[in-house]
Order: C-alpha cells, then sequence, then structure tokens
C-alpha cells in the first residue's frame, strides 16, 4: 500500500472506535476521538497574534514577540500542549501510532479553514527531520499532518525542504540556545517558491526557533513571500 493510500486510509477508517478511551460511539464532532474525550482537549480562547500562544485577555502581542520579533508572518495553532492533545501527540510522535494522525489532520483542517482560508496559500511544507531521525522512526509525523492535510483542502504538498544537520531533542533549550543549535540545520534550492505564500506545518509550537529559521531560509533562499505557520498544539508561555 502507497504512502497515499496509508493516509486515506487513517483519514476514512471503518470503525466508530474512540482512539483514545477505546470505546464505539455512533457520532462524534471529530473523527476518532469521541465527544467525551473531545472535552480534554484545551482550546485557545485568546491568543498572541503573532506566535499564536495563549495569553491574556486585552493583550495583542505577547512580550516574547515584542522582544523577539519573528521572520514568519503569524503562527496559530488548535489547542494547548497539555493533557489529551499532548497524549495522542506524544503516541502519534514517538511510539508509531499512525492512526492518530487522522483526527490531529481534522483539527488542522479546522484551523486553515479558521484562520488562513482566506489567504489563499499556495502550498504546503512540512517542517522535515533529519534522515537518521527519519531512518529511527520510520516516518516524519509533520509530512503525514501535511500529506493529510493537503488531501482535505487540495494544496499541493512539497518535501523540498530539507533537514542536513541532526541535533539532540530540543526540549529542555530555551529560545536562543535552540536557535543557535538550529543553525544551518535546513536546505532548499534557491527560488524553489519565489513569489508564494507557504503555509508550513508541525506538530508542536514550543519557542518558534525552528519555525523561525526555516522562514529565514524559505524566504531569503526560496522567495517565499509569506510563511503562515500552523500547528497542533502551542506550549504555555514561560
Amino acid at each position: 500500500m502507497g504512502l497515499l493510500a496509508k493516509v486515506l486510509d487513517i483519514l476514512y477508517p471503518e470503525k466508530n472506535i474512540c482512539l483514545y478511551c477505546g470505546r464505539k460511539y455512533l457520532f462524534s464532532e471529530l473523527k476518532g476521538i469521541c465527544d467525551n474525550c473531545l472535552t480534554y482537549i484545551e482550546f485557545l480562547d485568546h491568543f498572541c497574534l503573532s506566535c499564536g500562544r495563549e495569553m491574556d485577555q486585552g493583550e495583542e502581542v505577547c512580550t516574547f514577540c515584542q522582544d523577539h520579533p519573528y521572520v514568519f508572518d503569524r503562527s496559530r495553532s488548535i489547542g494547548l500542549y497539555d493533557g489529551l492533545l499532548k497524549e495522542l501527540i506524544l503516541q502519534f510522535k514517538y511510539k508509531a501510532c499512525q492512526e492518530i494522525c487522522r483526527p490531529l489532520v481534522e483539527l488542522l483542517y479546522i484551523g486553515y479553514l479558521e484562520y488562513y482560508h482566506s489567504e489563499r496559500v499556495d502550498r504546503i511544507v512540512p517542517v522535515p527531520i533529519h534522515a537518521k531521525r527519519l531512518q529511527e522512526r520510520g516516518y516524519n509525523q509533520a509530512e503525514l499532518l501535511a500529506r493529510g492535510l493537503s488531501l482535505k483542502t487540495g494544496l499541493p504538498l512539497s518535501t523540498a525542504l530539507k533537514r542536513i544537520k541532526d541535533s539532540s531533542p530540543l526540549y529542555d533549550y530555551a529560545y536562543q540556545e535552540r536557535k543557535d543549535l538550529l543553525e544551518n540545520s535546513f536546505s532548499i534550492e534557491k527560488g524553489a517558491f519565489s513569489g508564494e505564500k507557504i503555509l508550513l506545518l508541525d506538530d508542536i509550537f514550543t519557542t518558534g526557533a525552528t519555525a523561525n529559521e526555516i522562514s529565514v531560509l524559505l524566504k531569503e533562499v526560496a522567495g517565499a513571500r509569506k510563511v503562515l505557520v500552523l500547528t497542533v498544539a502551542t506550549a504555555h508561555i514561560d
């Protein structure tokens, strides 16, 4: 079975069984997750207009973005990287539970319609992983999500962006440390996206260092005129 067929199979399974609690359901607002479990996802009510992270009402741009302007034009996430959403992403990313791709794609599709549909995006670009990580894991979770969203939206997908330098996991690093570690980690052909609006897709937005490093490349080398970031979840601002 080809990758496209696998994604279709993930997106449209035959049985209505919640992928989190394992119970059968007759109907759910989100394919693959029962309505009861859906209530445990912490959706974002108020967020920074630049990075998309949760913030208090009454403010438009968070302090971090005021002090560290990003190169990408804006970022949006569906919910907080906590609770059920965090557990789903971890199982999808590290435990080879690829069937979880389906509800995550559904969430991304909702986010795309809400935040970026009017932007007339030219193509979707997933955040790549290094060949070593790909061999270990067997798949790039961002690419699977991007392929699913491409099928839902009809937008073309590009895997022209490559990760050429591997690095240790970045969980415990602050923004500047991540930024330094990610320098010269990605490559793309000059003019690959000349004049295009790019939807950069990943599973989690943490500090924004990865998205920012890639956005520099997409604009300065590939020639993109706009980079819009979309992720399933965003981390809390410390």
